[in-house]
């Protein structure tokens, strides 16, 4: 099944006057302003033309449009699994990014199917890894600390709950992406997978870890999963940091940052 491109109504213009397809104008307005004032966005002096990025979780395509603004002749493999997500994420690369791959995938530890929940409210939320506790708390942090009022909270989360889509998403691995695309060297390998980043590190192979400059991952601390995150990348020879943005304080994402020495 295939989606079509929304309402040009929710299309978004950056303000350099690029026209971004959407599904929520305000949405994209939010994530375009968190992707250009990023923490691991915004230094990107180790890039270089004709270096790799392999954006895992793209959403519309943001982060790989300002990536490719920043550092121009990168090459850009992005998934995004889910199905109206992609179709304008499609579109910003035919528009905006012709070089860039899209792919219509999750990505996990292992190759196959998995059942994905869509929420038509926030798709930036859309997951593999349901958790109604886990997301109740993250929205409650950030409108907490926008200034968003409790009446206000308590409508914003009934809406979100109201509307699920759940269906069958097809699933790679990075493993299988650095095959595929017979990629040497990935370097700059981002992660926003609401809660399955862990997956898709242990889908890297153990063989690939060597071909990986840089990571950076939005992490859901829940069952200490920032801890294994860390261990996890420390073991396999990155210097690793991590920090937890204001917006997200009360939340479990942090931001880790993997870099090798």
């Amino acid at each position: 099944m295939t989606e079509s491109i929304p309402d040009p109504a929710e299309n978004y213009t950056l303000p350099d006057g690029r026209v971004i397809s959407g599904l929520n104008a305000e949405t994209t307005k939010i994530v375009w302003h968190e992707v250009s004032t990023s923490i691991y966005l915004t230094d990107l002096q180790h890039l270089r033309e004709g270096d790799t990025v392999i954006d895992i979780g793209a959403h519309l395509g943001l982060s790989s449009l300002f990536v490719s603004d920043r550092v121009p002749g990168v090459r850009v493999i992005a998934c995004e699994p889910a199905r109206a997500t992609f179709a304008c994420l499609a579109q910003n690369f035919a528009d905006h990014l012709p070089g860039g791959i899209a792919l219509n995938k999750a990505v996990a530890d292992k190759p196959g199917s998995a059942e994905f929940t869509f929420y038509p409210a926030d798709e930036t939320m859309a997951t593999l890894e349901e958790d109604e506790r886990d997301d109740q708390r993250n929205i409650e942090a950030v409108l907490t600390n926008l200034g968003v009022g409790e009446k206000e909270q308590a409508a914003y989360w009934e809406n979100f709950r109201s509307k699920v889509e759940r269906y069958t998403v097809p699933v790679t691995t990075v493993a299988e992406l650095i095959a595929e695309h017979q990629v040497e060297s990935v370097d700059l390998l981002k992660i926003d997978v609401e809660r399955s980043e862990l997956a898709v590190l242990r889908g890297v192979g153990e063989a690939n870890w060597p071909r990986i400059r840089n990571i950076a991952v939005e992490v859901h601390d829940v069952e200490d999963r920032l801890a294994q995150t860390v261990d996890l990348l420390k073991d396999k020879g990155f210097q690793v940091e991590y920090e937890q943005q204001e917006v997200f304080k009360g939340g479990s994402v942090y931001i880790v940052l993997a870099r090798r020495p």
